[in-house]
């Protein structure tokens, strides 16, 4: 079923509306564990410490909400960090971000989309040390692959 693009426009707008409120309510609980996100790189490894501890002890709906909450956070990171603003890709359904909000604008590749649903789904999945700051590095500053000297020539 296709989606209605006004819709979506509409929510990726309230969801940019309740950023801040989010970023600061992220900010306070970060706080009252001893935590401090203050946007730095070392933040991003704090965030994966708070994550699963707030996560420990939700369900799998309220989990799924707070990953968001926390994609906010990382993703508004990323933004101020690196530069880039936040935009919502509708051009092409078969995109992996198709309808979710991401970071673009930050990054050496002019094309590259910074995804920080994905990236808190895939630490939620995985729990890796290091892997939210290891996305986001190579997000910021991929490396390129040169395949043309696996070319055989005839």
């Amino acid at each position: 079923m296709p989606i209605n693009l006004e819709d979506a426009r509409e929510d990726f707008e309230q969801f940019l509306i309740l950023m801040d409120d989010q970023i600061d309510w992220l900010v306070e609980q970060a706080q009252d564990h001893g935590i401090v996100l203050d946007g730095s790189l070392e933040s991003f490894d704090h965030l994966e410490c708070l994550y699963t501890s707030m996560a420990a002890t939700l369900t799998q709906d309220d989990r799924a909400a707070l990953r968001v909450v926390f994609a906010r956070y990382l993703g508004d990171s990323v933004r101020e960090r690196y530069g880039g603003q936040w935009t919502l890709p509708l051009d092409d359904p078969r995109d992996i971000s198709f309808n979710m909000p991401v970071i673009v604008g930050h990054s050496t590749c002019p094309w590259l989309e910074f995804n920080p649903i994905h990236t808190m789904l895939a630490f939620s999945l995985r729990k890796g040390p290091g892997l939210i700051r290891r996305v986001v590095g190579h997000s910021v500053d991929p490396q390129i692959l040169v395949l043309s000297d696996l070319v055989e020539n005839d």
